[in-house]
């Protein structure tokens, strides 16, 4: 795991979304990696806007593509511009998060490694396949290149697309780093609950050194409780910026490739790749509100261990101030992001979409 978290670090420091590299377990930054993203940041937002434009032309351009509905590419990569681009403005934020991080993840690192505790396996899973979808997406999105502009015979098309789709890498590898926040957050609650249990049900434990283990439980659960709060304030509007552009591009990619695929003169292989690209950039974006839901599951989990004619004063008052904690992860205040909003966005994805397509049906003449 922590192989993977620094690969995807270089990778992240190359498209400029931290200048903070992975060295030795922790977070440094030199004046090489601020300039390079400096330099990146202002590349990056200076030619998109004219890379975005062609590929919309391109796009709008293709035989498949209804003329009723060549306005909807430049729609789509308008609002992944505006994504992209406040997400690279916002960096310094992301930095300052990371650093905060940094430390909740040594100290939950080295109370595991004292108790010797293990991560569950949902974890791990999650984490896994959170690796899975981000390193599909990129590679896919690079690949998308050679597979559906190799058409064109222009190096000018190829490096255009290549600028375009390693830029959209950085909405996916945003999200990357939100989930592994708040995984690592979750990761925290998860050993707190299992150490409590263990100490409240343990009888080798003499009383003042459980006492001493519950107050450092507690400020350890303080800790987890306000990094949270930190990812969420500063991650917050970088989030409801992503999940516009991924209402947008859901909408008009799930229109626009529902047409595609009903054309005979393309490929069934390049339905089939976009159609898996897709999906898997759905599957992700839904992996980040269900770590959301897990947070704060584990934040306030019951402790039916605890029995009330044992409780010593010290767990009594830690089981009050977790109760009276709870831990609500508003995006900007704005609505909880957990499982069931995710499945109300795809609802509304679908019908937006179902919508669009029946107004090709529509203009075609085919309803």
């Amino acid at each position: 795991m922590k192989r993977i978290g620094q690969a995807y670090n270089v990778y992240a420091v190359f498209i400029d979304m931290t200048s903070y590299e992975a060295m030795g377990g922790k977070f440094r930054q030199s004046r090489i990696t601020r300039i390079y993203c400096l330099l990146i940041n202002a590349t990056c937002l200076t030619l998109l806007p004219r890379a975005f434009w062609k590929s919309a032309k391109l796009l709008s351009a293709a035989d498949w593509m209804p003329s009723y509905m060549r306005v909807t590419p430049f729609i789509m990569f308008t609002t992944n511009y505006a994504a992209i681009a406040y997400t690279l403005i916002s960096r310094c934020y992301r930095d300052a998060m990371l650093m905060d991080l940094q430390r909740i993840v040594l100290q939950v690192n080295r109370e595991m490694l004292r108790t010797g505790k293990k991560m569950n396996s949902l974890l791990r899973r999650m984490f896994f396949l959170k690796t899975f979808t981000l390193t599909y997406s990129c590679l896919s999105s690079i690949l998308t290149v050679f597979i559906y502009q190799w058409r064109a015979q222009s190096w000018s098309n190829l490096c255009n697309g290549l600028l375009v789709n390693i830029s959209l890498t950085i909405l996916v590898v945003t999200t990357f780093f939100y989930f592994i926040s708040l995984w690592h957050v979750a990761k925290g609650y998860d050993f707190v609950n299992q150490q409590l249990k263990e100490v409240v049900a343990s009888q080798s434990i003499d009383s003042k050194r459980k006492s001493k283990e519950l107050r450092s439980l507690w400020a350890l659960h303080r800790n987890l409780s306000y990094t949270a709060r930190r990812i969420n304030k500063h991650y917050g509007p970088q989030m409801l910026a992503l999940r516009f552009d991924y209402f947008i591009y859901s909408i008009i990619n799930g229109c626009i490739g529902t047409i595609y695929s009903t054309t005979d003169q393309e490929p069934s292989f390049e339905k089939v790749f976009g159609s898996l690209i897709y999906w898997t950039r759905s599957f992700d974006f839904f992996l980040n509100d269900y770590i959301c839901d897990l947070v704060s599951e584990y934040q306030i989990q019951p402790k039916f261990f605890a029995p009330e004619s044992s409780m010593s004063h010290e767990l009594s008052s830690y089981l009050i101030y977790e109760s009276s904690t709870r831990l609500d992860l508003l995006v900007c205040g704005l609505y909880p992001a957990n499982k069931r909003k995710w499945l109300q966005m795809v609802g509304s994805i679908i019908v937006h979409s179902s919508m669009l397509f029946q107004f090709h049906l529509v203009m075609r003449g085919g309803l």
